[in-house]
């Protein structure tokens, strides 16, 4: 799926920070399509004394030129964060066209943007600015740096715009927290959500600077797939509460994600064991050694041990805390009272969420469970035991087996629950989140009629072409929109009708990125909360405003979840 209908030669583009050498893809009649740069730093490698801080700024004079003036190389892609491998991969069918894929490399060392500009001339005010975060459970992923998220179709067919897509730090890097780390670093900053304050780095950087490659800094989109929706809805969290000559963020974009629940608290218990059992587990720290020697041990560790001591934790999934700094301890509340929606909608701020109808066959493919035990593991590293707990009474919605009725260790029982699993975190993840987030927003409890614009998609088509790519076995399972929103179906098999349902699908997406009207709407209040702005069905037609059948299932599931929370 690599851009093989094009070609490249270097491009050079000067700025008031300096020369930049990049590269220009035209089509194959030689019409130029983009410019594109990569591996620009944001900030400071995350190294040595900084892993685990946040990340420090590039010095005032930073250039973009080599110290001899001459323009600096941006030609190749970064390293990305270290990361351990998961088995989703399963899904994909390898290499189907003999397309060579793109090898990162991997270091800590990884704080990089990647920028696609349109060829030609921007507009008076500037291209719009999409800022992609990726995804990837917040422990793997790339910056756009793989053949399936290439945006040279998208640009060479679609609504012109910037792609701006960072690197930030992921798993233990970017997400390790707990009490010792915090009495290690005593009078530092909150600890832990490192990748957030990365991505809020990059975010900024790109708000000073874009407009030197020709965008408009007022209309930046942000947004992402999987648990990059999940940390663009936490950036646009952060943003609405700071002061307003701070604020970056007007549209948001949730591609298969939202929240449900208040992440653990950065000092709590849950959050401190995982840190001594990733001590325990690298044979750091004695049991009289203060939390700074510990810490100290830890950050000597060499990045490719911490990766492979991943797979030998139990609490194996690092992810965002409540920092009270980041993300508040009333983050939750204030979504549910609707005072989050009076702010959104003050400020003129514009959401799109949305899934695909499969989203659960994937999660069976990652550390699934197959006893009850391992459920209660699994579920743990995603959710709070509370949490847990009250999906576990959820027996009206999911089929959870009874080990003294069913028997344990039956094929048929280790099924149930791969796919109780699977289940629930689609619908935590996906399902049930985006649903309630837009009753939340949209028929506020408060009782406020200003409320946002949001605007809920669902995608059930499966293009002829996804089977050279993605095993037909998962259906449109999570993430296997993606040859939709980047247009790399486009050299992955699509043909022709296919490539014709695509760009119709897309068409409204592209008129929200330029800060134009959504054409048709939901309307407000629960009964335009229940309303599906966008549907492309089974057979790839796409259809205004539809009823959501889903909806009375998913809000059981979010109604109890925030009962567990003590949300009223």
């Amino acid at each position: 799926m690599g851009a093989t209908q094009s070609k490249t030669s270097p491009y050079t583009l000067e700025t008031k920070r300096g020369k930049l050498k990049g590269i220009e893809q035209t089509d194959l009649d030689g019409k130029p399509v983009l410019q594109r740069y990569l591996k620009i730093p944001f900030a400071l490698p995350p190294t040595n004394g900084l892993r685990w801080r946040r990340p420090q700024p590039l010095p005032q004079d930073w250039s973009f030129s080599t110290s001899s003036a001459e323009p600096g190389d941006y030609t190749s892609f970064g390293p990305i964060c270290p990361q351990p491998i998961y088995n989703h991969g399963a899904a994909l069918i390898d290499n189907p066209d003999n397309t060579p894929e793109i090898q990162n490399d991997q270091s800590e060392d990884c704080l990089y943007l990647n920028i696609w500009v349109p060829a030609g001339t921007p507009p008076a005010d500037g291209w719009p600015v999409q800022f992609h975060i990726h995804g990837g459970w917040l422990q793997v992923g790339n910056a756009n740096q793989s053949n399936d998220n290439d945006p040279f179709d998208l640009l060479a067919h679609s609504t012109p715009r910037i792609i701006v897509a960072p690197t930030y730090r992921l798993n233990l890097f970017g997400f390790l927290a707990g009490q010792e780390l915090q009495d290690a670093e005593s009078g530092a900053p909150a600890p832990g959500n490192y990748g957030l304050w990365d991505q809020r780095a990059a975010l900024e950087w790109v708000h000073e600077n874009i407009g030197l490659f020709g965008g408009n800094p007022s209309l930046i989109s942000v947004g992402g797939l999987s648990a990059g929706a999940h940390s663009a809805f936490l950036q646009l969290y952060y943003d609405t509460y700071l002061a307003d000559e701070k604020q970056l963020i007007k549209q948001v974009y949730l591609w298969s994600n939202a929240m449900a629940i208040q992440p653990n608290a950065t000092t709590s218990q849950t959050l401190t064991d995982q840190w001594q059992e990733l001590c325990d587990v690298t044979g750091v720290g004695k049991a009289d050694e203060s939390p700074a020697q510990k810490l100290d041990a830890l950050r000597n560790v060499p990045a490719e041990k911490l990766v492979g001591a991943i797979s030998k934790l139990k609490m194996h999934t690092f992810r965002t805390s409540t920092d009270n700094d980041f993300l508040s301890s009333n983050f939750l509340q204030t979504i549910h009272d609707g005072s989050f929606s009076g702010l959104l909608a003050e400020h003129g701020v514009r959401l799109i969420l949305g899934e695909v109808c499969d989203e659960a066959e994937l999660y069976k493919l990652v550390n699934p469970p197959s006893t009850r035990e391992d459920l209660l593991v699994q579920l743990g590293n995603y959710y709070p035991k509370h949490v847990v707990d009250k999906l576990l009474t959820l027996t009206d919605v999911y089929d959870i087996p009874d080990e003294n009725k069913d028997g344990a260790n039956s094929e048929e029982v280790k099924e149930r629950y791969r796919d109780v699993f699977a289940r629930m975190v689609a619908d935590m993840q996906v399902h049930a989140s985006e649903r309630g987030l837009t009753k939340c927003l949209l028929a506020p409890s408060n009782g406020a009629t200003k409320v946002p614009e949001v605007i809920r998609y669902r995608i059930s088509w499966r293009a002829k072409g996804l089977d050279s790519r993605i095993s037909p076995k998962v259906g449109v399972c999570h993430a296997a929109d993606t040859p939709i929103w980047w247009m790399s179906g486009f050299r992955a098999g699509y043909d022709e009708e296919d490539r014709k349902k695509t760009l119709e699908f897309l068409k409204p997406f592209g008129e929200f990125l330029k800060g134009k009207p959504w054409i048709g709407g939901v309307g407000k209040g629960e009964d335009g909360a229940k309303r599906i702005g966008r549907y492309l069905d089974e057979k790839g037609e796409t259809h205004e405003v539809v009823e959501d059948k889903l909806w009375e299932k998913a809000m059981r599931v979010w109604d109890a979840v925030a009962e567990a929370q003590s949300i009223t």
